[in-house]
Parts: structure tokens; sequence; C-alpha cells
């Protein structure tokens, strides 16, 4: 009985998070910032370019079409003299583009442009050995065919980051499912066996639950409370003299009876569902030292006319 009133305890400590964190104006924006970033992780996948992570050899004769999307590496001399630039009209104005360095094989009549972007710092008279993407031109501001320096993504690291942002927003949906679920709950989390044995000495009663409108729809949850009735009226009321509050139950709906994990251990409990002073529906949880104790609550509330 010992294992199961710690693993009661447990479960309370659990509720009690959720609860403080449900309230917490920094615990909110940290799921949000998490979701925000588990989501931008997630666009860093790039399943589609697996295929053009292999960097081939190739000469400046041999691109073409054919190389298109595919990572190259090449050699050849960059002729500075012969810079290509892209231009396009408007109206009377001509406006000019991105330019393109010619990239020549020595020995040879075959060159390639280059988009003069990222280009390295090289000798105007000695070779340079490029990476560069073959990227087929688009309209009329783009040559047919050129290279665009740069080596290919980090398709590996990218789809780590992406499965950590995909896992870390499965935990946060998860985590914020289990925190409504809790919340639905009232924080009163039931346990699948029955009390035998009361963990440690316990407040006559505790209440979970909202207030009511009268103290701003305040929730509670293990709080200390005295049962006070009348023939018209049942009465919840605190016994913790720093925040006076009550609960008025003017006609009891439904009771279902379960086990409650609490700061105590497991107690015997009841989901109440009522009708206030002012005639609305409102649900709550007590828990009670014992089960005779439960059951003459119980009794005197289903008196009440």
């Amino acid at each position: 009985m010992a294992a199961e009133q710690r693993v009661a305890r447990l479960l309370d400590t659990f509720a009690a998070v959720c609860y403080r964190v449900r309230r917490s104006a920094l615990a909110r924006w940290v799921f949000i910032l998490l979701a925000v970033f588990s989501l931008g992780t997630t666009l860093f996948a790039r399943p589609s370019q697996i295929e053009n992570q292999t960097v081939r050899d190739a000469t400046v004769n041999s691109i073409s079409a054919s190389y298109r999307d595919t990572y190259v590496r090449v050699t050849g001399r960059l002729d500075t003299l012969g810079i290509y630039r892209t231009s396009y009209d408007l109206g009377d104005l001509s406006q000019y583009g991105k330019q393109y360095v010619p990239l020549v094989e020595p020995g040879s009549a075959g060159a390639v442009l280059v988009a003069d972007e990222g280009l390295p710092t090289h000798d105007p008279m000695a070779q340079v050995t490029l990476v560069a993407l073959v990227v087929q031109g688009s309209g009329s501001n783009q040559p047919p065919l050129f290279l665009q320096v740069g080596y290919p993504p980090n398709v590996v690291i990218a789809n780590a980051l992406a499965h950590i942002g995909t896992t870390l927003l499965l935990v946060v949906l998860v985590l914020m499912l289990v925190a409504w679920a809790v919340e639905r709950l009232d924080y009163a989390i039931p346990l699948p066996w029955p009390v035998n044995v009361i963990g440690q000495p316990s407040p006559a009663m505790l209440w979970f639950g909202e207030l009511g409108r009268q103290y701003n729809d305040a929730m509670l949850r293990s709080q200390p409370a005295e049962f006070n009735a009348t023939p018209h009226e049942a009465r919840i009321d605190s016994r913790d003299p720093r925040g006076l509050w009550s609960v008025s139950i003017r006609r009891l709906k439904s009771a279902q009876l379960f086990e409650v994990a609490t700061p105590y251990g497991s107690l015997p409990a009841a989901r109440l569902r009522f009708e206030d002073e002012r005639g609305l529906l409102r649900k709550g949880v007590i828990a009670m030292q014992s089960l005779e104790a439960r059951e003459a609550v119980l009794r005197v509330m289903s008196l009440i006319r």
C-alpha cells in the first residue's frame, strides 16, 4: 500500500505542476516559443535534394543542360576582361542586372558563365577550382546556363534538425493535450485502486475546482475546506484564513465516486455537478478523509431542495 501512496503523491505533484504552468504567463510564452521553434526547424527538411549532394568532377567543355541542378567541381581561369552583364529595358532606360564571369579552360575555346557572387579571391592569370551548382537561366535577364558558386547544403544536418523539430512539436502538443486533460479533471487525477488505508493525516475535506464569478472564476486545487449545510443550501467554505472563499450548492445534479491523488496520498473523492446560488451549472471535486465522511456529505447534499 505504501507504493500506491507514493504513486498517488507523484500524480498529485504532476497535477500541481500542470496547475502552476497553466497559470504562468512565462510558461505560456515558453510553450509558444517552443512551438514556433519546432515548426521552424521542420522547414529545414530537404528530402528532394538528397540526390544533389554529390559533387561531380567536370570540365568546362563538358558542362551542358544535362548537368542542370547538379553540383560540379570544375577548374579553369576566370576571364575578368570578358564579364557579361545582363540588362533589361524600362521604357527609355536600360537597367543592368547581375554580372557573370566567363570560366575558360586553358587551351580550349569553351567557356561557362559564373555568377559574380561568392567568387574566391584569385590571381587573374591563375587557375581556380570552383564548386558550384549548374543553374538553367530563366527569362531575358539570365544567361541560358550558368554556375552559382557554393557547396551543397548539408542535408543530413538539415534533416536531423527537421526531425528534432518534429519530435519537439509532438512533445509540445502532447504536453498541451495532457495539461488540457488534467485541467478538465479540475486537477484531481483519478486513481485506479480503491482506498483502504489513508497515507497520512489529511484535512476533513479538500476542494478542487472553480469558485464562481464572484471570485473571478478562480481555480483552486487541493484546498482545505469545511462542509456546512442548511435545508436549502450546502456550502463548502475555506479553512485557510489567508484566502476566504465559499462555494454554494443549491441542487446536486450528479456525483461520480472515485479515488483521487492528493498530497496526503489517495483519498475517497466525488466529482460533483451542481447548481450554485445563481442557478448556474457548476462542477468541482471534493476529497474526504474517509469513505464514511464522503457518504455522509453526499447524503446531506442529496436532501437539499
